[in-house]
């Protein structure tokens, strides 16, 4: 049985929703400045692993500036 979605696209799906769940935490975790500090570094890595996979479909990330 053939997939619904390529495992390139579904690792970018994997990476948006990384993201999403980082900005939940931001929100949850306000006020706590140890907590508050952590999340800039995994949202930064979280979009250069995407801007990585962006490419494999030869778009760069100036592409999808808004």
């Amino acid at each position: 049985m053939e997939s619904l979605m390529s495992e390139k696209a579904a690792c970018g799906l994997d990476l948006l929703e990384q993201i999403e769940s980082v900005h939940e935490m931001v929100h949850m975790h306000e006020g706590d400045a140890f907590m508050q500090e952590q999340y800039p570094y995994r949202k930064q890595r979280f979009i250069q692993e995407l801007a990585g996979k962006l490419k494999e479909f030869q778009i760069q990330p100036q592409d999808v500036a808004a």
